[in-house]
């Protein structure tokens, strides 16, 4: 995906949304298929009860007919045993629909996020992500793990018991349906105002949750600085957009809701005056009035669960369609499909005019020409912003160059399967991120088969072994969330030695040793060299005792190389490399 390509796409229309669900729904056609079987017969079960209700009142005590009695009592009791059994089955069915739907789009989406170019997070916080896979989901699975089902069954319920009503007295069927008309008429206003505020009620959730994120993932700078009342405003309103929203969609239920129970009433009250005239008249048995009256009392239920259902349905879609656009409008990085394979042995790193800006912005690197050899060790210097850290990003393929080429062992990086270039290129970052896993395994995340003396081996060069057995259960001791049980200069040591181990061959270290003490480093220069023998490494580092580690110091400014030469004769040379690192060149 090129960086000036969107990674910010609009959510999808509701058909699109649905498109995008329905093919999830038929992965589960045998659980929805007995959902669906089980909500026929319940509605078939359902409707056969009031029927019986009506033998009893009409026969078996009207007409006298006792020896009626009790088979016509006994087959309700087992119609309704049937119909628990069909219930449970169905809500169990349609439940593990939902479940297994909603897994599998945090599934989908959790593996897209893997998947997405560096550029996607620079441009969307971790809220916001996280808000995507979490709160947009919990409606979807709602909504198809109980509303759709349901709403066939109310469907289904209302188409029968108006086709028993009207066999039964087709006058008073007539006159007890014609509260239908307004009731589809509310049931389609009220989910035409519902649906935007349904999506408004979704970002201001998503937006929320990027605040606590914000707020907790902060913390210590929150209160190292006094923050906690800026933290605490912020939070509050957004916490009072979510609230606002959620009334204005409460109000919208309020008004709207009950017109749905309120309309079904009034059928049932026109029933009981003009049926109860009926039975007067002898033109209507009582039985039947009955029938008439628990029939259209069960269908208030499905009447109302429309009305509920939509509004189900209206966040689903909502809620969808934000994550579907991230599944569909964000492409990952574009790779070939026959990739071509890096050769073996130490690999040649060569940029070609390569131009780079963010997808905002003006141009970060400007014409970089660099031929980095075989095993060489290459230093990136430059002040803050001047595009360093840009240009080792390329290497690893975070992101493309916006022209020109970037080639590792004489191969387009575009041109090489994602997987194998970053099983090639390593980096360690000033703020390395660790697993809340054990030390040991943090080691081994990059090459989990490792010999274990090799790992102490790389422990040792980076420094690790020299706080390891002081930690509680030593290697096997449990690394909290993002190391924060280890200190910012153990972090580094810690990722230095697992990209060590990991066996790159092009190694980047951006800055790994920023946060350790001067003692530490020079340990660490010391035995770094010998360390990486054999691997093409890039250093950027604003500690002059790093950087003389380099066969080469190449100093960029305004995004272009303007010196290039080995780093002792840029200090003789008295310009920019030396002015860069000021009274540390002077010592030197």
């Amino acid at each position: 995906m090129s960086n000036t390509r969107s990674v910010d796409p609009p959510d999808l229309s509701s058909w699109q949304t649905i498109k995008h669900l329905f093919p999830l729904w038929l992965e589960q056609k045998r659980l929805v298929s007995l959902g669906l079987a089980c909500a026929l017969a319940f509605t078939g079960l359902s409707l056969a009860i009031p029927l019986l209700v009506k033998y009893v009142i009409d026969d078996a005590i009207v007409r006298r007919n006792h020896h009626l009695l009790l088979p016509l009592l006994g087959a309700i009791g087992a119609i309704g045993g049937v119909r628990f059994v069909v219930n449970f089955t169905r809500r169990y069915a349609t439940a593990r629909v939902g479940i297994a739907i909603e897994a599998r789009m945090r599934g989908l989406l959790y593996e897209a996020y893997l998947n997405y170019p560096r550029a996607f997070y620079d441009r969307h916080s971790t809220g916001e992500v996280i808000s995507r896979a979490t709160n947009d989901i919990y409606p979807v699975r709602y909504f198809i793990g109980w509303g759709v089902v349901q709403g066939l069954q109310s469907g289904m319920m209302i188409v029968g018991a108006t086709t028993v009503l009207l066999f039964v007295n087709w006058r008073l069927a007539v006159l007890s349906i014609l509260t239908m008309p307004p009731i589809a008429l509310l049931t389609w206003l009220f989910a035409h105002r519902v649906f935007p505020i349904s999506r408004r009620v979704q970002e201001r959730k998503s937006h929320l949750t990027e605040a606590s994120d914000e707020a907790v993932v902060g913390i210590e700078m929150v209160q190292a600085f006094g923050r906690e009342d800026d933290v605490r405003d912020r939070f509050g309103s957004r916490a009072e957009a979510v609230r606002s929203e959620t009334m204005s969609e409460a109000t919208v239920e309020a008004r709207f809701l009950p017109g749905l129970l309120f309309l079904p009433t009034l059928g049932i009250a026109a029933v009981l005056f003009f049926g109860g005239r009926d039975v007067v008249h002898h033109s209507l048995t009582l039985g039947q009035l009955q029938l008439f009256i628990t029939l259209l009392l069960q269908l208030v239920w499905p009447l109302e669960a429309l009305g509920w259902i939509i509004n189900l349905g209206q966040r689903a879609i909502a809620s969808a369609s934000r994550s579907f656009a991230w599944l569909e409008g964000i492409e990952p990085l574009e790779e070939r499909a026959e990739p071509l394979s890096l050769p073996a042995g130490p690999l040649a790193v060569r940029f070609e005019d390569v131009r780079f800006s963010y997808q905002t912005g003006s141009e970060v690197l400007r014409g970089v020409d660099l031929a980095v050899e075989p095993g060489e060790i290459v230093a990136i210097c430059g002040a803050t912003g001047t595009g360093k850290t840009s240009l080792l990003n390329l290497l690893p393929r975070f992101y493309d160059p916006t022209a020109g080429r970037v080639l590792v062992g004489g191969v387009d990086t575009r041109d090489v399967a994602i997987a194998d270039l970053r099983r090639s290129v390593a980096i360690v970052t000033q703020k390395p991120v660790l697993f809340s896993v054990l030390l040991r395994n943090n080691l081994l995340a990059a090459r989990p088969d490792a010999d274990w003396d090799e790992v102490l081996k790389a422990c040792e060069v980076a420094g690790v072994a020299t706080f390891a057995d002081e930690l509680p259960q030593g290697y096997d001791t449990l690394i909290g969330e993002r190391g924060v049980n280890l200190s910012g200069g153990q972090r580094q040591r810690v990722a230095l030695a697992r990209a060590l181990i990991g066996g790159a061959r092009v190694l980047v270290l951006d800055d790994p040793m920023s946060a350790v003490d001067t003692e530490t480093e020079r340990h660490l220069v010391a035995g770094l060299r010998a360390a990486v023998a054999g691997r093409t490494v890039f250093i950027s580092s604003q500690r002059l005792s790093t950087v003389l580690v380099a066969d080469r110091a190449v100093v960029i400014e305004d995004g272009r190389i303007v010196e290039d030469d080995a780093p002792r004769k840029l200090l003789n040379l008295g310009g920019a490399f030396s002015r860069l690192f000021g009274d540390e060149a002077v010592a030197a």
